[in-house]
């Protein structure tokens, strides 16, 4: 396991000041009904939704709460089941993250109406009737690896290159990143997009094929970039298959994603901490369960922004000094 954490944003710095969970202050006494929450993720077959289950349980073990968790599978309709047995079952609050940003929100509204405090993580949803939203500026997510890109080739390549994109672009979140890379890369002339193509369910397996057939009718092609890791991962298989001389850049951090910027398979990815992010939510529904009681207030912020950070060769020792990176 690598170390340390980034600093955290400030609206962060809030919630963990008064989600003294984790010491004990906001528990379960023995006495008292076990609190129930229940959350819905996107997909567990993600790296980035194993660190955040982890990051949820470490609150929850502390706490002395019981986690109700469902995998979807990138499916609208079992996450909304699933959320409706939660709260026929009255669970205490939901942490859900979406699958659907609109398709979800029917159930979420529902929740609310009927007193559960709704965190929503990750995912943003389109409706204002949830407690928080917490997760990273996917916006600055695509900026800061279209930044790094954009200099790379005004550096190395003349100011010239064609740039090919795969995402799981039913994600708001990744159409965001999309959204900040394009607008960074395509600031140079010399810039082109030749195609930008949807990964089925994010999965890796897709992102691979999808890669190879575009690498097939686009034999130019200078970069890839991957909205996030099993996107990006799924990219840089299918160019060393292909044995192609394509450079990939990327989202999200894993020790695999770091072995391979070692041996320059991958230029440049900016990291999450799905860690922090499954933490963070976690005690914020803790503190709209508990936090009157325990602490005299239930004040969560309606955003909660959780720090990324550009990782290449270049700061590569640093990075993982600053990211706690479990291996599986």
């Amino acid at each position: 396991m690598l170390r340390k954490r980034l600093v955290i944003s400030l609206t962060l710095v809030v919630v963990l000041a008064l989600g003294i969970i984790t010491c004990g202050t906001i528990g379960v006494g023995a006495a008292e009904k076990k609190i129930v929450i229940g959350s819905s993720i996107i997909t567990y077959e993600h790296p980035f939704y194993i660190d955040v289950v982890n990051g949820m349980k470490r609150v929850v073990e502390k706490a002395g709460v019981e986690l109700l968790l469902n995998d979807p599978k990138c499916k609208l309709a079992p996450q909304v089941s699933a959320l409706e047995t939660y709260i026929a079952r009255g669970v205490d609050a939901l942490v859900v993250y979406g699958v659907d940003p609109v398709g979800v929100v029917p159930v979420v509204e529902e929740a609310t109406a009927k007193g559960i405090p709704v965190i929503t993580a990750d995912m943003e949803l389109q409706t204002d009737k949830v407690v928080t939203f917490v997760g990273s500026n996917n916006i600055e997510i695509g900026t800061k690896v279209g930044k790094w890109t954009k200099e790379y080739i005004e550096k190395n390549m003349g100011g010239k290159a064609k740039i090919a994109i795969v995402a799981w672009l039913v994600s708001v979140a990744q159409q965001q990143r999309v959204q900040g890379f394009e607008d960074q890369v395509t600031q140079l002339p010399g810039v082109e997009i030749v195609t930008t193509q949807n990964v089925e369910e994010a999965l890796r397996e897709n992102a691979m094929t999808v890669t190879e057939n575009i690498l097939t009718a686009h034999k130019d092609v200078d970069f890839i970039y991957g909205s996030n890791q099993t996107c990006c991962m799924g990219a840089v298989s299918a160019v060393e298959a292909l044995g192609a001389e394509v450079k990939v850049v990327g989202v999200d951090i894993d020790t695999e994603m770091v072995k391979a910027i070692k041996e320059g398979k991958l230029f440049a990815t900016v990291a999450q901490q799905p860690l922090l992010l499954g933490e963070a939510a976690m005690q914020a529904a803790m503190i709209k369960i508990k936090g009157k009681e325990s602490l005299g207030s239930d004040f969560v912020p309606e955003r909660i922004t959780i720090p990324v950070l550009l990782v290449s060769k270049d700061n590569l020792d640093e990075a993982t000094e600053k990211l706690e990176i479990l291996a599986y």
